[in-house]
Protein backbone atom coordinates (compact mmCIF):
# COMPACT_ATOMS: atom_id res chain seq x y z
CA UNK A 1 0.00 0.00 0.00
CA UNK A 2 1.43 3.39 -0.97
CA UNK A 3 1.53 6.21 1.55
CA UNK A 4 -1.03 8.98 1.14
CA UNK A 5 -0.04 12.42 -0.03
CA UNK A 6 -0.78 13.82 3.44
CA UNK A 7 1.57 11.28 5.01
CA UNK A 8 4.31 12.05 2.49
CA UNK A 9 3.87 15.80 3.04
CA UNK A 10 3.97 15.32 6.82
CA UNK A 11 7.15 13.26 6.47
CA UNK A 12 8.70 15.95 4.23
CA UNK A 13 7.86 18.70 6.72
CA UNK A 14 9.31 16.72 9.62
CA UNK A 15 12.42 15.95 7.63
CA UNK A 16 12.95 19.62 6.84
CA UNK A 17 13.04 20.61 10.53
CA UNK A 18 16.86 20.63 10.86
CA UNK A 19 17.28 22.76 7.73
CA UNK A 20 14.47 25.14 8.70
CA UNK A 21 15.74 25.55 12.26
CA UNK A 22 19.27 26.17 11.02
CA UNK A 23 18.03 28.73 8.51
CA UNK A 24 16.06 30.51 11.27
CA UNK A 25 19.22 30.55 13.39
CA UNK A 26 21.11 32.12 10.45
CA UNK A 27 18.46 34.84 10.35
CA UNK A 28 18.70 35.25 14.12
CA UNK A 29 22.46 35.76 13.77
CA UNK A 30 21.98 38.95 11.79
CA UNK A 31 19.09 40.50 13.73
CA UNK A 32 20.23 43.83 15.17
CA UNK A 33 20.20 43.67 18.96
CA UNK A 34 21.14 47.21 19.86
CA UNK A 35 24.04 45.92 21.92
CA UNK A 36 27.19 47.70 20.83
CA UNK A 37 29.76 45.36 19.30
CA UNK A 38 27.53 42.28 19.61
CA UNK A 39 27.46 41.74 15.84
CA UNK A 40 31.20 40.97 15.88
CA UNK A 41 30.85 38.31 18.58
CA UNK A 42 27.44 36.78 17.80
CA UNK A 43 27.54 33.07 18.68
CA UNK A 44 27.93 30.70 15.73
CA UNK A 45 24.34 29.45 15.82
CA UNK A 46 24.53 27.91 12.35
CA UNK A 47 27.72 25.97 13.14
CA UNK A 48 26.16 24.66 16.36
CA UNK A 49 23.11 23.46 14.49
CA UNK A 50 25.13 21.84 11.71
CA UNK A 51 27.32 20.08 14.29
CA UNK A 52 24.34 18.76 16.26
CA UNK A 53 22.24 17.60 13.30
CA UNK A 54 25.25 16.10 11.51
CA UNK A 55 25.74 13.84 14.51
CA UNK A 56 22.13 13.00 15.36
CA UNK A 57 20.34 13.12 12.00
CA UNK A 58 23.03 13.10 9.26
CA UNK A 59 20.55 12.07 6.56
CA UNK A 60 18.56 15.25 7.27
CA UNK A 61 21.65 17.50 7.39
CA UNK A 62 23.66 16.36 4.39
CA UNK A 63 26.53 18.14 2.64
CA UNK A 64 24.46 19.84 -0.11
CA UNK A 65 22.11 21.32 2.51
CA UNK A 66 25.10 22.46 4.58
CA UNK A 67 26.56 24.12 1.48
CA UNK A 68 23.26 25.93 0.79
CA UNK A 69 23.08 27.08 4.42
CA UNK A 70 26.63 28.42 4.11
CA UNK A 71 25.81 30.39 0.97
CA UNK A 72 22.65 31.78 2.59
CA UNK A 73 24.69 32.70 5.66
CA UNK A 74 27.26 34.49 3.49
CA UNK A 75 24.51 36.51 1.81
CA UNK A 76 23.01 37.44 5.17
CA UNK A 77 26.27 38.40 6.87
CA UNK A 78 28.10 39.89 3.90
CA UNK A 79 30.99 37.46 4.29
CA UNK A 80 32.99 36.48 1.20
CA UNK A 81 30.83 34.08 -0.81
CA UNK A 82 31.76 30.49 0.03
CA UNK A 83 33.59 31.15 3.30
CA UNK A 84 30.73 30.05 5.52
CA UNK A 85 30.09 27.08 3.25
CA UNK A 86 33.70 25.98 3.64
CA UNK A 87 33.58 26.34 7.42
CA UNK A 88 30.23 24.61 7.76
CA UNK A 89 31.29 21.78 5.47
CA UNK A 90 34.35 21.30 7.68
CA UNK A 91 32.12 21.21 10.78
CA UNK A 92 29.81 18.76 9.02
CA UNK A 93 32.69 16.56 7.88
CA UNK A 94 34.30 16.37 11.30
CA UNK A 95 30.99 15.72 13.05
CA UNK A 96 30.07 13.04 10.54
CA UNK A 97 33.46 11.33 10.67
CA UNK A 98 33.39 11.24 14.48
CA UNK A 99 29.70 10.42 14.78
CA UNK A 100 30.34 7.02 16.37
CA UNK A 101 32.30 8.71 19.14
CA UNK A 102 29.36 10.95 20.10
CA UNK A 103 26.17 8.95 19.53
CA UNK A 104 24.88 7.32 22.69
CA UNK A 105 27.54 8.91 24.89
CA UNK A 106 27.30 11.59 27.54
CA UNK A 107 26.52 15.16 26.53
CA UNK A 108 29.84 16.34 28.01
CA UNK A 109 31.70 14.39 25.34
CA UNK A 110 29.62 16.03 22.61
CA UNK A 111 30.21 19.43 24.18
CA UNK A 112 33.94 18.77 24.32
CA UNK A 113 33.82 17.68 20.68
CA UNK A 114 32.06 20.91 19.79
CA UNK A 115 34.69 22.83 21.76
CA UNK A 116 37.47 21.32 19.64
CA UNK A 117 35.66 21.82 16.35
CA UNK A 118 34.55 25.37 17.17
CA UNK A 119 38.04 26.36 18.31
CA UNK A 120 39.59 25.03 15.12
CA UNK A 121 36.99 26.72 12.94
CA UNK A 122 37.36 30.02 14.83
CA UNK A 123 41.11 30.03 14.30
CA UNK A 124 40.79 29.04 10.65
CA UNK A 125 38.16 31.71 10.10
CA UNK A 126 40.41 34.30 11.73
CA UNK A 127 43.39 33.24 9.61
CA UNK A 128 41.38 33.42 6.39
CA UNK A 129 40.00 36.84 7.39
CA UNK A 130 43.55 38.08 8.04
CA UNK A 131 44.70 36.80 4.65
CA UNK A 132 41.63 38.21 2.91
CA UNK A 133 42.12 41.69 4.38
CA UNK A 134 45.95 41.52 4.28
CA UNK A 135 46.13 42.78 7.85
CA UNK A 136 46.36 41.29 11.31
CA UNK A 137 42.85 41.31 12.74
CA UNK A 138 42.51 41.32 16.55
CA UNK A 139 41.99 37.83 17.92
CA UNK A 140 39.92 38.94 20.96
CA UNK A 141 36.53 39.20 19.16
CA UNK A 142 37.08 35.79 17.57
CA UNK A 143 37.81 34.23 20.96
CA UNK A 144 34.83 36.02 22.51
CA UNK A 145 32.58 34.62 19.77
CA UNK A 146 34.06 31.17 20.44
CA UNK A 147 33.39 31.46 24.20
CA UNK A 148 29.82 32.70 23.63
CA UNK A 149 29.20 29.86 21.19
CA UNK A 150 30.55 27.34 23.67
CA UNK A 151 28.32 28.80 26.39
CA UNK A 152 25.15 28.76 24.26
CA UNK A 153 25.71 25.28 22.81
CA UNK A 154 24.13 23.33 25.72
CA UNK A 155 20.92 25.36 25.50
CA UNK A 156 20.64 24.92 21.74
CA UNK A 157 21.51 21.22 22.00
CA UNK A 158 18.69 20.83 24.52
CA UNK A 159 16.25 22.59 22.15
CA UNK A 160 17.45 20.43 19.25
CA UNK A 161 17.04 17.34 21.41
CA UNK A 162 13.47 18.33 22.23
CA UNK A 163 12.73 18.86 18.54
CA UNK A 164 14.30 15.53 17.71
CA UNK A 165 12.35 13.66 20.37
CA UNK A 166 9.01 15.28 19.59
CA UNK A 167 9.06 15.85 15.83
CA UNK A 168 11.61 13.49 14.34
CA UNK A 169 10.94 10.30 16.21
CA UNK A 170 9.60 8.46 13.17
CA UNK A 171 11.51 10.22 10.40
Amino acid sequence: MTPTIAYQFNRFLRGSVPFAVTFLLALLSVVPTGIGGFAAVTPSFVAMSVFYWSIHRPYLMNAPLVFILGILSDFLTGAPLGLSSLMLLLVHGVALSQRRVFVGKTFLLTWFGYLLVAFGIALLNWLIACLYSLTLIPLAPVMMQFILSLTVFPLLAWVFGMLQNNLLRHT
